[in-house]
């Protein structure tokens, strides 16, 4: 599982802002405040504060603001350039562990999953996977219960997962009772091959799911 090549998402990547962060914004500047500190932002432009806005309220999909939609689109079609989302991301970045990723279906319910920092320094990318690639889950990882969700951690990594329902919870205990591809957990769970992929990516990109070798 070589981290050459991004996942691109078939269901619908979902943002937020840590529930303890917030943003504080003024005419010239725009700062984002959470537990590890204070963040200034450098692009004070109308589409970061839009993004930021609706982060600070809950998991949104920012497809659904105007000037992004767009060059959105194109982005999940592999039809680039797009370069205003990829702007977005660049500043997001910089927030580290202040934002939560989450993957929702594509029925516009909440997310399925969320990934949540421990760590400021915390990077998330989806990386790509193949369909016939063995992978199971990273060794020490298990569940645990937190807020009444249940929650997938590891020692030592930046990021854990909250498993807010199926079918991602079902994908996440598939793979760590057992090794095995996207296409067999799709076929073991009657699940669509692509909702597996995408669960898989997000977990592999909180560092959990590892080569089945590993």
């Amino acid at each position: 599982m070589v981290p050459t090549e991004s996942h691109i998402p078939a269901c619908r990547p979902l943002w937020s802002l840590l529930e303890d962060a917030f943003v504080d914004e003024g005419s010239e500047h725009l700062t984002v405040h959470g537990r590890w500190g204070s963040i200034e932002i450098a692009d004070t432009s109308p589409l970061v504060r839009e993004a930021l806005h609706r982060m600070s309220l809950g998991p949104v999909a920012l497809e659904n603001i105007s000037a992004l939609h767009e060059n959105f689109v194109r982005w999940r079609a592999g039809a680039g350039p797009c370069l205003i989302w990829r702007k977005l991301k660049n500043t997001l970045d910089l927030l580290g562990g202040c934002v939560v990723p989450s993957l929702g279906l594509n029925d516009g319910a909440g997310p399925i999953l969320s990934l949540v920092a421990v760590t400021r320094d915390a990077n998330f990318w989806l990386p790509f996977i193949r369909d016939d690639e063995p992978v199971t889950m990273r060794w020490g990882t298990g569940i645990e219960r937190l807020n009444g969700d249940q929650a997938l951690a590891c020692p030592g990594l930046t990021y854990q997962v909250i498993l807010h329902g199926a079918p991602a919870t079902e994908i996440a205990k598939s793979l760590l009772d057992n090794a095995g591809t996207i296409t067999e957990v799709a076929e073991t769970l009657h699940v669509e091959k692509t909702l597996v992929a995408d669960v898989v990516a997000y977990l592999a990109g909180a560092g959990l799911i590892v080569p089945a070798r590993c």
